[in-house]
């Protein structure tokens, strides 16, 4: 987004947390058609990045979309989101946040 425009993107981060990272990834790339069919879906959704990054005892998905009200109809309409990450061992509810961008000193 360019420097003063009014309608700064979100940034959403979605902690699943896991009994065992590299399982986890294993999974992840055990289920890649799925994650490449919903990530190719998502680009004309109001996506503008998506990634996954490991922690400790947890997968973290950090995207960049348009609105937060767009992110949020995309997840709500793709249950199989949930299904997916359970079957990779997630176990726990995925904990999302969704932050404002904002314009400061800095930014690019």
């Amino acid at each position: 987004m360019s420097k003063g425009d009014n309608n700064m993107s979100v940034v959403v981060t979605i902690s699943f947390p896991v009994a065992d990272v590299a399982k986890a990834i294993e999974g992840l790339h055990s289920n890649s058609t799925f994650f490449e069919e919903t990530s190719a879906s998502t680009k004309g959704a109001g996506v503008v990045s998506h990634r996954f990054v490991a922690g400790k005892g947890e997968l973290i998905v950090i995207d960049e979309w348009d609105t937060a009200e767009h992110f949020q109809s995309f997840f709500a309409a793709n249950p199989k989101i949930g299904d997916v990450m359970g079957s990779i061992g997630m176990n726990g509810a995925p904990t999302i946040t969704i932050y404002d961008s904002i314009d400061g000193p800095g930014t690019f």
